[in-house]
């Protein structure tokens, strides 16, 4: 301010007192006016860039960088310096001469006239919205209304706009604002859809933890009842059968070889028999007679028990072969065979019942062994699907499904939709096709996108694969599709589910002009 007063005081003296070196009183008249008239247009020039400076209106500079304008004085002059060389010192009246005189092009903030100056052209804007546009785009006959609406990039020849386009401004943000609380209201219903589904999940892992011990006990139970089955079908002979049929198989080759000396025996004692009746007692043989001397004492003293044992022995297995069906649990109606190996059947068990008895597990059942064995075959079926389902659900739980697990509301959503001649079919949590060729299975969701891969093999080609990329709008809805490599597929889908509170910025930078209604 003060440098305004200081040109303004300049001027009263220029009027109240002339330069004497413009020499007025030798000059003709005329010529006494123009160089008059000279003096005054270069001092009205210094106050109106002074004006300028004061009222902030350098062109293309925004109002935090107009104190980098100001002016310097001297001698009554106004001079200026580049902003990135205070070496180089310009007239005041070179700042948007349309010629380029600073290295940093800071001389020329309101003209193309540089390629690269410090900042880019400032768009007043009044009514609407400030902004920037590149220098390059200034002066260039172009009307660029979505930057400057107020024309102001193009001297004189573009109308202010900025009314206009600030109504459509207004009714698109109406609208947009509207459509995004619609969206956030049908948003919440899918998160808690979403929640609910996975709730449903927590609530059917716990109820199969709770169910798995509960089967498992039974499986038990029935097992144990199968062992007990089996013990009490099972006799002491099953055991010990094949050591009983080796012993009876001895025993009965003793006895046979008994009775073989048994039957030795009595041929000699009839040889015996018949010498000691028909020999001559007269002959005087000593060995003869030494010999019926000793046979007749054996048989004096002969000792029957072997005949005796065998004869008993006959007569035992005789008797348990009327009592040979309980020992064996047979129902044919054949006699068992007395032999040695039933007896001895017999009596072990009569023993072991007697003196082993093994204590019983309370668990009883009429149930056969195949019903027992049918059952204890299914529980397992039942158990093993049961881990198997404990085992999906906890990783299902585990998985990314987006913020609030919201990518579950589209479990059972499939999004149809022909694009470039061919029909797809998504569904976000399992599978994408085109047409009938499968593109990929769900693989993952990662940093706001989802993964698909292990499609079918492209021809001469790989697996297909794809991505999943959204946006929000109203949905969901197929967007667009492309390939950007061989056999790996880029879908867009919009939706809901991915709006978010907007705010004043976003809805700026959304904001298109519509240019009809200029």
């Amino acid at each position: 301010m003060e440098e305004f007063e200081y040109i303004l005081r300049s001027v009263n003296n220029q009027k109240k007192k002339p330069d004497s070196s413009l020499k007025y009183h030798s000059l003709p008249p005329f010529f006494n006016i123009l160089c008059y008239l000279q003096t005054m247009f270069q001092q009205l020039l210094a106050i109106s860039s002074l004006v300028t400076f004061v009222l902030g209106e350098i062109r293309g500079v925004s109002p935090e960088n107009q104190d980098l304008y100001k002016p310097i004085i001297e001698n009554g002059k106004q001079y200026w310096r580049c902003l990135n060389d205070s070496s180089i010192r310009l007239t005041y009246d070179q700042i948007n001469d349309n010629f380029c005189d600073c290295p940093d092009g800071s001389d020329e903030p309101g003209t193309n006239a540089c390629p690269s100056p410090p900042f880019k052209f400032y768009c007043a804007n009044k009514g609407h919205f400030p902004n920037f546009i590149d220098q390059f785009k200034v002066d260039d006959g172009v009307c660029d209304y979505d930057v400057c609406c107020d024309g102001s990039d193009e001297q004189g020849i573009c109308e202010d706009k900025c009314e206009i386009i600030h109504r459509q401004y207004e009714q698109y943000k109406t609208q947009l604002e509207s459509f995004i609380n619609d969206a956030l209201k049908k948003k919440q219903s899918l998160i808690e859809l979403a929640q609910g589904k996975r709730k449903q999940l927590v609530n059917e892992l716990r109820k199969l933890e709770a169910v798995l011990p509960l089967k498992k006990s039974h499986l038990y139970e029935l097992e144990v009842q199968l062992e007990n089955s089996n013990e009490q079908e099972t006799s002491v002979f099953d055991v010990l059968g094949d050591h009983i049929s080796d012993l009876a198989t001895k025993l009965e080759a003793h006895k046979r070889d008994l009775l073989k000396q048994e039957s030795r025996i009595q041929s000699l004692e009839k040889l015996l028999a018949k010498l000691s009746q028909e020999y001559n007692p007269n002959f005087n043989d000593p060995a003869v007679k030494e010999s019926i001397h000793k046979y007749q004492e054996y048989l004096s003293n002969k000792d029957e028990d072997v005949v005796e044992d065998i004869k008993e022995t006959n007569a035992i297995l005789l008797e348990l072969s009327e009592k040979a069906k309980s020992l064996v649990g047979n129902t044919d109606s054949t006699p068992l065979q007395p032999t040695i190996r039933n007896m001895l059947h017999h009596y072990f068990q009569l023993f072991t019942n007697t003196f082993l008895t093994k204590p019983q597990l309370q668990v009883k059942t009429t149930l056969s062994n195949d019903q027992l064995i049918n059952l204890i075959d299914k529980q397992k079926q039942e158990i093993s699907k049961i881990e198997s389902k404990i085992d999906d659900i906890k990783k299902n739980l585990s998985n990314d499904y987006g913020s609030d697990d919201i990518l579950r509301a589209f479990d059972l959503t499939t999004i149809n939709k022909k694009l470039g001649g061919y029909t797809y079919r998504i569904n976000l949590l399992h599978s994408v096709a085109q047409d009938d060729v499968l593109i990929g299975n769900y693989k993952k969701y990662e940093n706001g996108k989802i993964y698909f891969d292990r499609g079918a093999k492209c021809w001469n080609g790989p697996q297909r694969s794809a991505i999943i990329e959204f946006e929000c709008g109203k949905g969901p809805d197929l967007v667009s599709v492309s390939e950007p490599e061989k056999c790996s597929y880029k879908f867009i889908i919009k939706g809901e589910a991915w709006c978010h509170p907007i705010t004043e910025q976003e809805i700026q930078n959304r904001f298109r002009i519509n240019y009809d209604l200029l």
